[in-house]
C-alpha cells in the first residue's frame, strides 16, 4: 500500500506538472502567433502602400492619388499594437521600424502633394527615396517574422524536452512498481495521450494557417530548407513560387470580408489541385501564397506548373452565389539555376512576382527580362517561355 501511495503521488505530481506545462505552452504559442500575425499584417500593409504608389505612378489619376493618400500610415495601428502588447523586444523593434516608416510616409506624402501641384519633377525626386525606404521596411518586417518563428521553434523544442523528461520519469515509476501500478499505468497512458494530442494541436496551430489549412510561413520555410538540403545532394532542381492575388481587395470591398475568406479557401483548393502531394503550398499572409516544388525536371517544368496555377486561379467562381473573378501575379525561382540558398531564392521569386504584378505579366521567372514575357504572350495566355539554356 505504501508503494502504491508513493506511486500515485508521483504520478499525480507528473500529471499536474504536465498539465501546467501544456497550459503554458498553449498560451505561449497563442501569444507568439498573435505577435507573428501582427508583423505579417505590417508586411501586408506596407505592400499595399507600395502597390498603391505604383498604381498612382502608372496612371497619375486623381482617384489613384486619393487612394494613395488614404493608405499612407496604414501599418501604424499594427505597429502600435505590437509596441503595446509584444513586450520590450517587440517595442524596440517597432521603434526602429517606425523611424524608417516615418521617412517612407513623408516621401509618399511628398508624392501626393507634388501630384496635386502637377510637379512631375518633385514626384520623380521622391520616388527613389520611397523605394529605398520601402525595401528597408520590407526587410525589417520579414526579419521580425523570422525572429518570432525561430523563438517559437526554440520554445517548442524546450517544451518537447520537458515532455520527454516527464515520460522518462513516468516509465521509471512504472518499472519500479509494475505489479502494483497497473491501474496507475492505465491512467498515465490516457493522460499521456491527452498531452500528446494537446502538443500536436499546438504544433499544428504553430505551423498551419487557420483559415485555409495550408502551411504557414514557419512550415513553408522549413519545407523549403529541407527540399534544398536534399537537392544539394541529388542536384535535382527545386522550384519556389511566390504568388499574390490580383483583385482580392475588390472582392473584400464589394462582397465583404466573409466572401474574401471564402475566396482564399477556394484558391487554396485550386492550388492543391494543380500540384503534387510532395509539393508544399503555404499562405504567407493576406492574399500572398507560396509553393515549394521539389524534384522538378527543369525551369521549364516549374514554369509549366506556374502556368497551370495561374489558369486555375483565373477561372470564374461563385462566393455565396455571387460571381467573382480574380487573377494572380506569380514569380518563380529555381535551384540551382538562380541560387542555392533559401533566402536568396525566396527574394528572387518575390522580386519576380512584383515584376509580374507591375507589368501585368501573369508569370515571371527570376532573371528573365519582362519584355520577353510580353513577346511570348504571357499577358494574355499565361504561357512562360523556357529559361535560356533549358
Amino acid at each position: 500500500m505504501a508503494g502504491l501511495a508513493i506511486g500515485l503521488a508521483a504520478l499525480a505530481t507528473l500529471a499536474i506538472a504536465g498539465t501546467r506545462s501544456t497550459e503554458r505552452a498553449t498560451a505561449q504559442v497563442r501569444a507568439s502567433n498573435k505577435v507573428m500575425s501582427g508583423w505579417e499584417s505590417v508586411f501586408v500593409e506596407l505592400s499595399k502602400e507600395d502597390e498603391t504608389l505604383h498604381s498612382y505612378l502608372a496612371t497619375g489619376t486623381e482617384l489613384d492619388r486619393a487612394a494613395l493618400r488614404i493608405v499612407i500610415g496604414s501599418a501604424e495601428p499594427n505597429l502600435k499594437w505590437l509596441a503595446a502588447n509584444g513586450g520590450s523586444d517587440e517595442a524596440f523593434q517597432v521603434a526602429q521600424l517606425q523611424y524608417h516608416y516615418a521617412l517612407y510616409e513623408n516621401s509618399l506624402r511628398a508624392v501626393v502633394t507634388a501630384g496635386e501641384h502637377g510637379s512631375q519633377a518633385e514626384i520623380d525626386a521622391n520616388i527613389q527615396p520611397a523605394a529605398l525606404e520601402f525595401a528597408g521596411l520590407r526587410r525589417m518586417s520579414v526579419a521580425n517574422v523570422e525572429r518570432q518563428r525561430r523563438a517559437l521553434e526554440e520554445y517548442l523544442s524546450a517544451v518537447d524536452g520537458r515532455n520527454r523528461a516527464l515520460r522518462s520519469s513516468a516509465v521509471a515509476i512504472i518499472t519500479v512498481d509494475l505489479g502494483t501500478f497497473v491501474l496507475c499505468a492505465a491512467i498515465l497512458v490516457a493522460y499521456q495521450r491527452r498531452v500528446e494530442r494537446a502538443a500536436e494541436s499546438s504544433h499544428h496551430q504553430a505551423t498551419h494557417d487557420a483559415l485555409t489549412g495550408l502551411a504557414n510561413r514557419v512550415l513553408f520555410r522549413d519545407r523549403a530548407e529541407q527540399a534544398l538540403r536534399v537537392a544539394a545532394r541529388t542536384r535535382e532542381p527545386v522550384g519556389l513560387i511566390a504568388l499574390d492575388l490580383n483583385g482580392f481587395k475588390q472582392v473584400n470591398d464589394t462582397l465583404g470580408h466573409h466572401s474574401g475568406d471564402l475566396l482564399l479557401q477556394h484558391v487554396a483548393t485550386r492550388l492543391a489541385d494543380c500540384v503534387r502531394e510532395t509539393d508544399t503550398i503555404a499562405r504567407l499572409g493576406g492574399d500572398e501564397f507560396a509553393i515549394v516544388l521539389p524534384n522538378v525536371t527543369s525551369v521549364t517544368d516549374a514554369a509549366e506548373v506556374a502556368r497551370r496555377v495561374l489558369d486555375a486561379i483565373r477561372k470564374p467562381l461563385h462566393l455565396d452565389g455571387q460571381p467573382a473573378e480574380v487573377g494572380a501575379s506569380i514569380g518563380l525561382a529555381v535551384f540551382p539555376e538562380h541560387g542555392d540558398d533559401t533566402e536568396v531564392l525566396l527574394q528572387l521569386a518575390d522580386g519576380a512576382m512584383y515584376t509580374a504584378k507591375r507589368g501585368e505579366l501573369g508569370v515571371c521567372v527570376a532573371g528573365q527580362p519582362p519584355p520577353s514575357f510580353a513577346a511570348a504572350g504571357a499577358i494574355t495566355s499565361g504561357e512562360v517561355p523556357a529559361s535560356p539554356g533549358t
